[in-house]
């Protein structure tokens, strides 16, 4: 009889402690969704503003460094995003993400290269089709489920 309490209670204790990895699973997965929607929103505000301060950085110095602070923040935006740990289920959107921001950040360096010697013209970076792939993903990150 106790043999069986005991089998029981034991049963019970792993029941529990599972339901608790469960529990911890969808957290980590809620969490890393909502990290990445956040971040590919703010590249859409990152899209949506760069080309308008590129064109006020032409004329005016403190657009300029209103542009590079911009750009700056973007790249330690990157940085911190690349640094999260996606869950197993979101492993390979993670990488296509990373590899987007990767992308992004060199184009970001080029660019920054390029306002140094003053060319501002950002119409003839390739920032805006790296941004559209980010944005293309956003769905995809919102339907994962562990």
């Amino acid at each position: 009889m106790k043999r069986k309490l005991y089998r029981l209670a034991m049963a019970f204790v792993l029941l529990i402690l599972s339901g608790c990895s469960l529990v911890e699973d969808v957290n980590q997965s809620l969490d890393y969704t909502d990290e990445a929607t956040a971040f590919i929103n703010e590249t859409v505000t990152f899209a949506n503003r760069i080309p308008e301060l590129a064109q006020e950085a032409a004329n005016n110095s403190g657009a300029k460094e209103k542009l590079t602070e911009h750009l700056e923040n973007m790249k330690q935006r990157i940085s911190e995003f690349n640094q999260l740990e996606a869950p197993a289920f979101a492993r390979d959107i993670h990488e296509k993400l990373t590899g987007y921001t990767d992308t992004l950040s060199l184009q970001i360096n080029d660019y920054l290269a390029q306002i140094k010697e003053g060319v501002t013209d950002f119409k003839n970076t390739e920032i805006s089709q790296t941004l559209q792939q980010l944005q293309d993903t956003l769905e995809q990150v919102r339907n994962l489920q562990p």
